[in-house]
């Protein structure tokens, strides 16, 4: 895994009251011009709503809903294909849509993943497997322990290799929440 730059952890008091409905159609017509700080904003004051203590997820904090629309938008998958095989950038991400990449900066602004005290603060345990399949580039991943202490989930997985990669990930808020 990469090391997260500019690390802030999560103080979820700092975002009570600063999630923003008009959000939604930025992240739909111009994810560029949302910040880091306006993300965190929206995706972790997200977690003092109504309708997230009931479990419920918006799809624009979903990154599988936007790598669906990325999908419906692809003309034609062979090219998209050779571009991938082709491409080299440094990028930490594999194959996203503007939007899952912002989602990905945010998480990856509040840790690197590496330890519990490093641990990514996500707001769903579904949006942990959102970040792996995006971020760790294991070719025959496969999870071999899970489990949960404090808040912090510690994903282990082993590669086709057999080396074993932990993730840690911080999802007290839902904890506090329910």
């Amino acid at each position: 895994m990469k090391k997260a730059m500019n690390i802030m952890k999560v103080d979820y008091s700092d975002y009570k009251d600063k999630y923003d409905e008009s959000i939604k159609a930025k992240l739909a017509t111009s994810p560029e011009s949302i910040d880091i700080e306006t993300m965190r904003e929206n995706l972790y004051g997200y977690t003092f709503t109504e309708d997230y203590a009931k479990g419920v997820i918006p799809d624009e904090l979903s990154m599988d809903y936007w790598e669906e629309l990325h999908l419906d938008d692809d003309i034609n998958l062979l090219d998209d294909l050779d571009h991938l095989l082709e491409d080299e950038t440094d990028s930490p991400y594999f194959d996203v849509s503007p939007q899952e990449e912002l989602i990905l900066k945010t998480i990856d602004s509040t840790g690197d993943g590496k330890t519990p005290e490093t641990a990514l603060c996500v707001i769903d345990v579904h949006q942990e497997y959102e970040y792996i399949a995006r971020v760790v580039r294991f070719f025959a991943l496969r999870l071999v322990r899970q489990s949960v202490k404090n808040g912090i989930d510690s994903l282990e997985f082993k590669n086709y290799k057999g080396e074993i990669e932990k993730v840690y990930f911080d999802i007290t808020r839902r904890f506090e929440v329910g």
